[in-house]
């Protein structure tokens, strides 16, 4: 879960790094420089996504390059008042998530020592004279930086939560141990699943436990006894002084227990029998608390689109304007560049909605709206879009269809499903190939396929491709996620996604989502005519 998490992160950085690419070059910048701070800044996602876990160097690597980023940030942009002084803070908070808590405290004080000593650096006049673009390129990345942190700083506090409030398991103490000799009680030394020992000062608190926590999450040191108990639930006379009680008891959760009590000088020594038929089942009580907090936290995640989408649509929105030159004609130097965003910031769009789309299927809230969709129009749709991309690879798109496909499923997630599978296949294709779009009706079932010409997928990858952040040998760089959005999406539809490939030949991705019914069609046809 702790690379899990540290991909995650690291993803998101990838895409805000794009993103503040754009806003640079809109705002002013020049394009190479803008190119080269953003391929700059991405080290650290890089370092992030590929981190084995638990390799000391992959960690050391991580801290180091959100360290130096930082530090060229500063010098670049002004010296210590420059808004880039939040990226200090990403190195600690990337070296704490890793789980190199040396590595985050040895990073917090390099940055405070340095941030001293550029400060000194630019009251002496020593650093270079920032750009005038500057300032255009430091907004946009110290945004970037600042949501990053908050992701870390997020998912640092939700972890740790997890960890201190979990219940005990069985076998394990929350402080010094019980033992039947400390109680004078005839109970066994090493208590196991259905035995609870608790130790309570005089004053009524849990000093340690030992045991089965009874599904209880209060059942920890420091805790009230009384808390433990459902309201008159506890046998009379418990935690007086020279009490010994023995009997039934009712905790909180409402579950039934048989209960032995001695109270001494040092405090009350209580053990608690739970019946066979009501034991805690504690791996499946650890299994349900993870996945609760999985889906809590893939649930935050699901809803921060607006937010990373709304800069997307504006940026895609400005480059539409500059091709069609509404403002006014562009200069010959610039013709080109509107084109190059646009293009930039879809396929920046395309990964923002995978990742989203991803998380949100985690989380049990996949947006979906089935409707009659032809699976052809979509095709050509998508076609017309990546054109300019697969002109530029030198290769060549062509639609395989006899007449219409039609599929009952939603539209934004089939263009999705098309999009995600071309641009692979573009990918993968070398110049003066053909990538062929097929679309079929077969039975009950409707088909999109996408066959390219490239060099194939080794057989012992393809079964794992399809799993989240997973990439063949030999892949080209990238996050490792459309095509498990196009499983999941198949899945949500009561489909399949199936991969086939010959070394040397190429790969055909197929999904097969459900026909649209003659009653579904027959309002379409009564429109058209």
């Amino acid at each position: 879960m702790s690379q899990k998490r540290l991909q995650f992160v690291h993803v998101a950085w990838l895409a805000l790094c794009a993103g503040s690419g754009l806003a640079g070059l809109i705002a002013g910048a020049p394009m190479w420089p803008a190119l080269a701070l953003a391929l700059a800044a991405s080290l650290p996602a890089l370092a992030g996504i590929a981190l084995p876990a638990g390799d000391t160097l992959w960690r050391g690597l991580l801290v180091i390059s959100w360290t130096g980023i930082a530090l060229a940030g500063l010098v670049l942009s002004g010296g210590g008042m420059s808004p880039l002084t939040v990226l200090l803070i990403a190195a600690p908070l990337a070296g704490l998530l890793a789980g190199a808590r040396r590595m985050a405290a040895e990073a917090g004080v390099f940055a405070a020592f340095a941030l001293f000593l550029v400060l000194v650096a630019g009251g002496a006049g020593w650093l270079p004279q920032a750009p005038d673009w500057a300032a255009a390129m430091a907004a946009p990345f110290a945004f970037s930086g600042l949501v990053v942190s908050a992701l870390m700083v997020w998912m640092l506090v939700r972890s740790g939560m997890a960890e201190t409030t979990g219940p005990p398991q069985a076998g394990e103490s929350s402080g010094l141990p019980l033992t039947a000799s400390s109680a004078r009680l005839p109970v066994p030394q090493m208590p196991g699943r259905g035995v609870t020992l608790i130790d309570v000062t005089p004053e009524g608190r849990v000093r340690a436990v030992a045991g089965d926590a009874c599904g209880l999450t209060g059942m920890r040191p420091g805790a009230a006894l009384a808390a433990l108990f459902a309201e008159d639930g506890a046998p009379e006379g418990l935690g007086l002084p020279d009490c010994r009680v023995s009997g039934e008891a009712t905790l909180v959760s409402g579950q039934r227990v048989l209960l032995i009590a001695e109270t001494g000088a040092a405090g009350t020594a209580i053990v608690l029998f739970s019946p066979p038929d009501s034991l805690a089942d504690p791996a499946k009580d650890a299994r349900a608390a993870y996945e609760a907090e999985l889906q809590k936290r893939t649930a935050f995640f699901a809803s921060l689109g607006h937010d990373l989408r709304t800069p997307l649509h504006a940026i895609l929105g400005y480059a539409e304007i500059m091709q069609a030159e509404l403002m006014g004609p562009m200069p010959e130097v610039y013709a080109d560049y509107p084109s190059i965003i646009h293009e930039s910031g879809t396929d920046l769009l395309l990964l923002v909605d995978d990742i989203l789309d991803l998380a949100r299927s985690e989380a049990g809230q996949p947006r979906l709206d089935p409707e009659p969709v032809d699976l052809s129009a979509s095709a050509e749709s998508v076609m017309r879009q990546l054109k300019g991309h697969a002109d530029r690879a030198g290769v060549t798109l062509k639609l395989k269809s006899q007449d219409e496909a039609w599929a009952e499923a939603d539209a934004r997630a089939v263009r999705q499903i098309w999009q995600n599978l071309v641009s692979n296949a573009i990918k993968y294709s070398g110049s003066g190939k053909t990538v062929t779009l097929e679309t079929r009706i077969e039975g009950g079932a409707a088909i999109l396929s996408v066959q390219d010409r490239g060099a194939g997928i080794p057989a012992a990858d393809l079964s794992r491709l399809t799993e989240p952040f997973a990439q063949a040998a030999g892949a080209k760089p990238g996050t490792g996620l459309g095509l498990s959005v196009v499983r999941r999406f198949a899945e949500l539809h009561g489909g399949e996604l199936r991969l086939s490939s010959k070394p040397g030949r190429g790969t055909r991705a197929e999904v097969i989502l459900p026909r649209a019914s003659e009653a579904d069609l027959m309002p379409l046809d009564e429109a058209a005519e």
